[in-house]
């Protein structure tokens, strides 16, 4: 019982640590800790201070592509991609989860349609979430139009293109 209360303050710590904007953390030094594998990273720049990373992974809650979103050295937003009721997206603005979900489901079928969803969320609804991260560098960042616009269509090409070239990911398309 002693060890299971433990275990759920050490996860609400971590999790408001994570949250903290005032704290920097490398997120591959947790991608590692939870035991993640990530598989051919490729950085895009879209302008200063802001990337996409696309990759795909397997973890024992899913597999897919996916892809991150990082401002002024802050992941903002991670999409997992991973088919059928395990695609979702992680929404990560800085502050304390009042919850202990933290992810948002994505309601379509399968991988392929995710990513599409996920292209539209990048395109159409990213002020919105940049607007309520609570860094004010963040919330005052001003995409570049045509050099996101670029960068989302790169990082659709890769993530269709793992779907179609990964053996391992050929159950979730």
């Amino acid at each position: 019982m002693l060890s299971a209360l433990r275990a759920q303050i050490k996860r609400q710590l971590l999790r408001r640590l994570c949250y903290d904007a005032s704290v920097r953390f490398n997120p591959e030094d947790l991608d590692l800790a939870a035991g993640e594998i990530r598989s051919d990273v490729e950085w895009i720049r879209v302008q200063p201070d802001v990337d996409l990373k696309v990759y795909w992974k397997i973890l024992p809650i899913g597999k897919g592509p996916a892809v991150s979103l990082y401002a002024f050295g802050f992941q903002i937003l991670r999409f997992d991609c991973f088919g059928a009721r395990d695609g979702h997206f992680h929404l990560l603005l800085g502050w304390p989860s009042p919850t202990s979900e933290d992810r948002i489901w994505l309601p379509e079928p399968n991988a392929t349609a995710q990513v599409e969803r996920t292209m539209f969320e990048l395109t159409k609804n990213v002020t919105y979430y940049l607007q309520r991260h609570n860094d004010e560098r963040v919330r005052r960042l001003h995409l570049e139009p045509a050099n996101w616009s670029t960068a989302c269509t790169q990082a659709r090409d890769k993530m269709l293109h793992f779907l179609c070239s990964v053996p391992e990911l050929a159950d979730v398309k």
